[in-house]
């Protein structure tokens, strides 16, 4: 009697121990499953992820380089535009420089502006007549000579611009001109208004 039941007690044990790895591998099998699922899905959303962060960096990128030329551009015209003289302003990317001409003298007299283009606009509020002569002060004795003579054909090989003869209360403006980097004499050269005082410098920079 006791034989017997321990042999069945055995039996039963070796059932359960049967019953018992057949859930645990069961158990193991469907969390390896969820677990590489799982796997998958994250896997596919990083890639996914991955994807998208290149895309938006690539897009990023072309528009940075899309935009920036005209970026700089507005940078550097309005910084330039935060620094101007007061006689200087910028109307479609030229310089418009204004001067004003009275007796004897110019203002300003002494005119900064950049090279690249740029147009002057001369004043006359005085009571005379004025002029607006710009050329390389080495130069001076042959602008003074041709000016006398009224040799036009001189005055223009040895200037680099002019607004010539302009009465009291008008004004007048040049065309629009490319300059480069240089230092010129600005002159009135109305006989005796130079000596008077009606002269300065123009620096391109």
């Amino acid at each position: 009697m006791f034989n017997y039941s321990l042999k069945r007690s055995t039996k039963l044990s070796i059932i359960f121990g049967i019953v018992s790895v057949v859930l645990i591998a069961a158990a193991l099998t469907v969390h390896f499953r969820l677990s590489e699922s799982e796997r998958n899905e994250i896997e596919s959303g990083t890639e996914q992820n991955e994807k998208e962060s290149a895309s938006e960096i690539t897009n990023e990128v072309a528009n940075s380089l899309l935009n920036k030329p005209e970026s700089e551009e507005n940078e550097i015209g309005e910084e330039y535009e935060n620094t101007l003289p007061s006689y200087v302003r910028i109307v479609d990317g030229v310089q418009v420089v204004t001067v004003n001409a009275k007796e004897f003298k110019f203002t300003p007299s002494e005119i900064h502006i950049n090279a690249g283009k740029a147009k002057f606009i001369l004043i006359n509020s005085g009571v005379g007549t004025h002029e607006f002569v710009v050329y390389n002060a080495s130069k001076k004795d042959i602008v003074d000579k041709a000016e006398l003579a009224e040799d036009e054909e001189t005055i223009m090989k040895n200037v680099l611009f002019e607004i010539d003869e302009l009465d009291a209360g008008q004004s007048k403006e040049s065309d629009t001109m490319i300059f480069e980097k240089g230092s010129y004499v600005i002159g009135c050269h109305i006989p005796g208004h130079y000596e008077a005082g009606m002269n300065g410098t123009l620096i391109i920079e």
